[in-house]
């Protein structure tokens, strides 16, 4: 049996996520973050404590100090 190097190319499985969890109040004013770790979950800006900005929908909303949030890595 010959060798067949298109399928004998190892691809190891992915670590992890591209998020790191975090606090609302433990990161910065003017990060962005998600609530849910994946790409296609809506990005919010820390504008102030206790409040974030909808990017998509323009609008500021309440955010509890210790809610869990995900920045991109």
């Amino acid at each position: 049996m010959a060798n067949d190097h298109a399928r004998d190319r190892y691809a190891p499985p992915k670590m992890g996520s591209d998020f790191d969890k975090d606090f609302f109040d433990d990161i910065n004013i003017g990060e962005v973050f998600r609530l849910e770790p994946n790409s296609k979950a809506k990005s919010y800006r820390k504008v102030k404590d206790g409040a974030a900005f909808d990017i998509k929908e323009s609008k500021e909303v309440s955010v509890e100090p210790k809610q869990e949030i995900y920045v991109k890595s």
